[in-house]
């Protein structure tokens, strides 16, 4: 599995191991350093995965995948995410 950090495989295939979870902006495997990946096109891990080891392979993407959060005129505050995020491509994954 690979142990570089993700800044280095941008643009490459990697196999990854880690925790699959749910987050507002979709699937995610939390990594052994806990970095987060998103799982591009999946919006949810099924409940039987979640909070299981997975492995996982595909492309390292590095965008702007969650919206940033958006402060409306009265001043309500909507979710988002400030930066970029890490996004895996053409993924496939399967329980450890």
């Amino acid at each position: 599995m690979n142990e570089e950090p993700l800044h280095d495989i941008i643009n490459q295939i990697a196999s990854f191991s880690g925790r699959a979870e749910n987050a507002k902006g979709g699937a995610v495997v939390v990594l052994k350093n806990q970095g987060v990946i998103y799982v591009r096109n999946l919006s949810s891990w099924e409940d039987e995965v979640i909070g299981k080891q997975v492995s996982i392979k595909g492309i390292v993407r590095l965008e702007k995948y969650i919206p940033d959060p958006y402060i409306s005129e009265d001043g309500g505050i909507s979710q988002g995410a400030i930066g970029f995020q890490y996004v895996l491509d053409d993924p496939l994954w399967k329980i450890k």
